[in-house]
């Protein structure tokens, strides 16, 4: 099980990775801003809603299986030119983005609105079309570049754990996700090399003590990078529907 996670893991990715360009046009991938700006609803907008409604449920999967910037990243992982030492997030980065993102965005939309550009907010999924107009390929090269550059830069997803507006809200969600991995006490060794192949630099083993094995870290992926490099078969990933059950039972 085990090892057919980390392989759909890989597939899904690559796969993603492979068809970017296809989903960009056709699903509207590259304009989650323009969206807001011109007070459209897209295909874009609806998948990341649902991947921010299923965080609680699922963790960050839209991060760790489909999010072709963060597959870009990881190509380069632990060769970055910038080592990073702090392993959590950067609280006030992680707010800003995102109020930046959304304050322009709506800043225009209501000045759009204002001089009757646009009337309302509409809802038309395919609203941006699917010819491969020359805006279009500059959004999508500068899109790919710009992840290419971070993973030079900026080792394990940093710009995903501080950049990312959308990371950042999937990660609210899921500080409350019930899909886990757990750590078996009885079983690790506390080599550490789950943290070595960590994809968001959690400290895994630190779980141990502080949460009885069950890693609650809303940067998790859940790639199974962790589960497959442990010789000992000492972690999974399942669901736990209550926490605080958990704790007490072990």
């Amino acid at each position: 099980m085990t090892q057919k996670l980390t392989f759909y893991n890989t597939i899904s990715r690559i796969l993603f990775l492979i068809l970017t360009p296809v989903f960009f046009r056709v699903f509207n991938f590259a304009f989650i801003w323009h969206s807001l700006y011109w007070g459209v609803i897209t295909f874009v907008v609806i998948i990341w809603i649902f991947f921010i409604l299923i965080s609680p449920l699922l963790g960050r999967i839209g991060c760790g299986w489909f999010c072709f910037m963060g597959t870009i990243q990881d190509l380069n992982f632990k060769n970055s030119l910038f080592r990073i030492k702090q392993k959590k997030p950067i609280l006030w980065l992680r707010f800003v983005m995102p109020v930046v993102f959304f304050a322009l965005s709506i800043t225009f939309f209501f000045i759009h609105l204002n001089n009757g550009t646009i009337e309302h907010i509409r809802f038309i999924p395919n609203f941006f079309g699917t010819d491969l107009n020359r805006h279009y390929q500059h959004v999508w090269f500068y899109d790919t570049f710009g992840a290419i550059l971070l993973g030079i830069l900026l080792e394990k997803r940093w710009a995903c754990k501080n950049l990312c507006f959308m990371g950042s809200m999937c990660a609210i969600g899921a500080g409350y996700s019930r899909l886990l991995p757990v750590i078996d006490s009885n079983k690790c060794t506390i080599c550490k090399k789950c943290e070595t192949v960590c994809l968001v630099n959690i400290p895994i083993t630190d779980y141990l003590t502080s949460k009885n094995g069950l890693v609650t870290n809303s940067e998790c992926l859940l790639c199974g990078k962790c589960i497959d490099i442990c010789n000992k078969n000492a972690i999974t990933i399942k669901f736990v529907w209550n926490r605080k059950k958990y704790y007490q039972s072990n």
